[in-house]
């Protein structure tokens, strides 16, 4: 029977003998963890190599776990010949390797590229199963490499949003974020500071060491800092952390670093309080905490400053608990009235927009936005409210109200300096002084601009549902007028091509429908298509310079034909070309999708025109360099209800479109740095112009290119 021991072996030549050891005596299966330096060293020191190769030769079944990133993608790649399985997991620290019957792992930190000179191996049963379990945990949350490697081949990043429960692996996140993080920001409660500084101040003074040789950008506290944590904020002050104070904290810490964000959640269980992490590399995530920890700091208050007033008793700002009610109604009345720059207001329910209309509170906004104040209102909309709803309208148009979900209490923010949040006792109640319970009311500063990054996020959060509603509402009726244009060319050449079995002699005639419709339905596909890649931001330009006048002429000579065919030479096709004969017009862009846009303005000219003409003329701005391409013609114009959303997705002025071709064009025409736009043809009395813009090549806008 083996003994059961641990033992440390020291020097890089013990350490790499005690791997090849290990590889050469495993019978069975080989785990292995690393972080993202050592898949190099499987590859570049040539005797591991062999010994991994020689492992799978006889049959050992290799599982290799490692964070695959742009630096060791290449050395992954050979990798995945030498293993059975490769995965992937985001932040991986730990190193070892683990068999049927021996566990091994560095004792040491180590250098990236550079085998650990201090090693670990145990063949304990129970220290095996343990890492076994650990292993397993681990390879529960991997991808596989392919994926990793195609994600980063294509510029995707994978993301993940988790919420962890338990105490250990919430320590083990917070310190793999931190240890990772090339820029550390974090807002703790008081208590969340000295938690903070019990498990993770060792690794942050490493940062700060990392910050000292110009390999990290730094750390940032947000705190409330109070003589509970006085001391603990001077530790930090002498060590080179950057600190400021927020007062009055939310009950949640959270730190952003540029890779991914943690949050704490406490809850209730069991009467016992609760902790939990959410950890999540989103970046609507980290934008979001990015934002309001730099909304926070940029109105914190330095930390030495506030411990001189601490240590001063100095305290200039006010925080009250008003529970007299009829003097919180006098407040809020007296808090509208002095509105001058902005007003944010939150309303619990719908009735509560009737009861401060009681107040006189309405009437003070309607003022205050007349005069130029901003004024933005949350608040439950409906049937209860409508008559305050169309007053509001009525006199004073640029109030911005939503439609908001009931909440327990309300909320007033007043010129960034004084807030008001009152809590709803009973939402039925006719009163403001009797719907209302608690009251806090407050100028203090950091009060004021907490709440009043709620509010905007609140705000955000209902533009955002108003926005899905109808991106929502506008995409069914695409996929309607998308079906419906695809079935109708599809059936027709089905329809046509069944007619080619029984009459043969039509051969020509049916050939042609079947290659109009197939034409149609191609022009179809390759507008959802192109819609596709431009919310999915995938739209590649072929940038080359040309003369836009050669490819002017190109597709001008190519409509002259198509628009006899199609109005029966009722509409006549013109081209002004404003420039003397010797100039060419050089820009730099791509000619097929110039090409694009220009064919579909001119095919929607086509389209809604009757009679008439249909110019197309071209002019260059030395001034602005650029030059501008205008389509005109003497059609049915634009409908006014539609002009705003003219260049919107799913907008369409036919029951033949799918409202994409605008759509398309607008975004081509952007991405290359230049503007659309369309009016009705006001000075022939009918029909519509479209122009757009292209930037010039070069500072020599108007070269000599043609002879």
């Amino acid at each position: 029977m083996i003994k059961e021991s641990t033992e440390i072996f020291y020097g890089i030549d013990t350490v790499m003998n005690t791997v090849l050891q290990f590889l050469y005596h495993t019978k069975g299966k080989i785990d292995a963890c690393v972080d993202y330096t050592r898949p190099s060293l499987a590859i570049d020191i040539i005797i591991l190599k062999r010994a991994f190769l020689d492992a799978r030769k006889r049959g050992v079944r290799l599982r290799y776990v490692t964070e695959i990133n742009k630096d060791n993608i290449s050395y992954c790649k050979q990798l995945m010949s030498m293993v059975d399985e490769l995965r992937h997991l985001e932040g991986i620290k730990g190193n070892f390797y683990i068999s049927e019957t021996g566990y091994l792992a560095p004792a040491t930190f180590h250098e990236a590229g550079e085998p650990a000179a201090q090693i670990i191996y145990s063949n304990v049963k129970e220290l095996i199963g343990h890492q076994k379990y650990v292993f397993e945990t681990l390879w529960s949350k991997t991808i596989p490499a392919e994926q990793r490697i195609r994600e980063i081949e294509e510029g995707v990043e994978h993301h993940e949003t988790v919420i962890i429960d338990n105490s250990d692996e919430i320590i083990r996140e917070i310190y793999s974020l931190t240890a990772t993080s090339n820029q550390l920001d974090t807002c703790l409660t008081s208590g969340g500071m000295q938690y903070s500084h019990k498990y993770f101040f060792d690794i942050k003074k490493k940062l700060l060491d990392k910050q000292m040789r110009g390999e990290h950008k730094g750390l940032r506290y947000i705190t409330s800092i109070d003589n509970d944590n006085l001391d603990l904020i001077k530790l930090y002050l002498k060590k080179g952390i950057k600190i400021r104070h927020v007062g009055n904290l939310p009950p949640m810490s959270f730190g952003v670093s540029d890779k991914k964000i943690a949050v704490t959640i406490e809850k209730m269980e069991n009467g016992k309080v609760v902790q939990s992490l959410l950890l999540s590399n989103e970046s609507q995530y980290l934008k979001h905490f990015s934002s309001v920890f730099q909304r926070l700091w940029e109105n914190g208050v330095e930390a030495t400053e506030r411990i001189h007033e601490i240590e001063e008793g100095v305290e200039a700002e006010f925080y009250n608990v008003i529970t007299d009610n009829e003097k919180a109604s006098q407040i809020l009345i007296d808090m509208t009235k002095s509105v001058r720059k902005k007003a944010l207001i939150f309303l619990p329910n719908d009735k509560a927009l009737v009861r401060i209309d009681r107040l006189g509170i309405i009437d003070s906004l309607l003022r205050a936005s007349r005069n130029g104040a901003e004024v933005k209102i949350i608040s439950p909309l409906s049937e209860e409210n409508s008559e305050i709803q169309r007053k509001i309208l009525e006199n004073a148009p640029d109030i911005r109200m939503l439609d908001g979900n009931i909440s327990p209490y309300g909320m007033y923010i007043i010129d960034h300096e004084k807030f008001l949040r009152a809590e709803l006792k009973k939402p039925k109640a006719d009163k403001f002084s009797d719907a209302i319970g608690l009251v806090v009311y407050s100028n203090r500063r950091t009060t004021v601009d907490s709440f009043e990054s709620v509010f905007e996020l609140l705000w955000n959060e209902r533009i955002l549902v108003e926005e899905l509603r109808k991106a929502d509402t506008m995409q069914k009726e695409f996929i309607s007028i998308a079906a419906h244009e695809l079935k109708t060319p599809i059936q027709a050449i089905l329809g046509m091509s069944g007619l080619l079995k029984y009459y043969p002699e039509k051969t020509d005639q049916v050939i042609e429908v079947i290659s109009r419709n197939a034409i149609r339905l191609q022009r179809l596909s390759a507008h959802i298509l192109d819609a596709t890649r431009i919310e999915s931001q995938t739209l590649k330009l072929e940038k080359e310079r040309f003369d836009i006048r050669d490819l002017i002429s190109t597709i001008i000579e190519d409509y002259k034909e198509r628009i006899k065919d199609t109005t029966n030479d009722r509409v006549e096709l013109i081209y002004n070309d404003n420039f003397n004969i010797s100039h060419a017009i050089i820009v730099e862009a791509d000619k097929e999708r110039i090409n694009q846009v220009i064919s579909n303005l001119l095919s929607n000219s086509i389209q809604f025109t009757n009679d008439g003409h249909i110019s197309l003329e071209m002019a260059s701005s030395d001034q602005n360099n650029e030059v501008i391409v205008t389509v005109r013609d003497t059609g049915k114009g634009i409908n006014p209800e539609i002009m705003p959303r003219l260049f919107s997705k799913f907008v369409t002025r036919s029951q033949q479109g799918t409202g994409l071709g605008l759509f398309i064009s607008k975004n081509i025409i952007e991405s290359h740095g230049g503007k659309i736009w369309a009016e009705n043809n006001v000075l022939e009395g009918r029909g519509t112009i479209f122009s757009f813009t292209l930037p010039l090549a070069s500072k020599n806008r108007v070269k000599e290119g043609r002879r």
